[in-house]
């Protein structure tokens, strides 16, 4: 168990890396703040999930292992991004990336704040569920403040609601007994929803 949720939130880290650099580049950004949108994006929504419950300091800072993970993301992304400049600049490539590499950061981190929530606090599906949105949008929020962009959860296609769906799935079938078919279920769940919701512009209703 603790091997999948270590894989989950290695693989949420890294995307959401590549998300907060992308959101860097296109910002015009230095590696600085490449660097600081990603450690945003990548751990924010985590250290807000671990404050919550009372897991101090941060799973974040107990090692070393996920700021460098972020930090050799950023320079890997920086020099890929510089080696390409003038053959992408016109293109798709960095928002394909980035919706990529955000819906991958959102699908596990859906699943492993939701899993800390059920182990925790087994009689509290509001809870788990929250705890599991939070870890998946908290960092993306912060990121997106700090670009000052309105964030992606108030204003783009579906993005909260597979979060949400994804953490009921995950709670519902863990209590059930099936705590490895929840964490692929849920990321799943999570992972198309979200892709189905950017390939066809699905969006909750709003004000025309």
């Amino acid at each position: 168990m603790e091997l999948l949720w270590l894989t989950f939130d290695l693989i949420g880290t890294i995307a959401f890396a590549i998300s907060g650099t992308l959101v860097g580049i296109g910002k015009r950004m230095d590696i600085f703040g490449m660097t600081v949108l990603a450690l945003a994006t990548a751990i924010g929504g985590g250290i807000m999930r671990d404050v919550i419950v009372g897991n101090i300091p941060p799973n974040s800072f107990k090692s070393g292992l996920y700021v460098s993970l972020v930090l050799g993301t950023v320079f890997i992304m920086f020099f890929i991004y510089r080696m390409r400049h003038n053959r992408y600049i016109a293109t798709r490539w960095v928002r394909r990336v980035y919706l990529g590499s955000d819906t991958v950061g959102l699908a596990s981190f859906t699943v492993t704040g939701t899993s800390i929530g059920v182990t925790m606090y087994p009689e509290l599906p509001v809870l788990a569920v929250t705890l599991g949105l939070l870890t998946a949008v908290g960092g993306g929020v912060i990121r997106d403040v700090l670009a000052q962009r309105v964030p992606s959860v108030l204003r783009e296609e579906v993005y909260a609601l597979p979060a949400i769906i994804g953490g009921i799935v995950y709670y519902y079938l863990y209590t059930a007994g099936y705590w490895e078919i929840a964490s692929y279920s849920a990321f799943m769940v999570v992972l198309v929803i979200r892709t189905l919701a950017i390939y066809y512009n699905w969006s909750l209703p709003r004000i025309r």
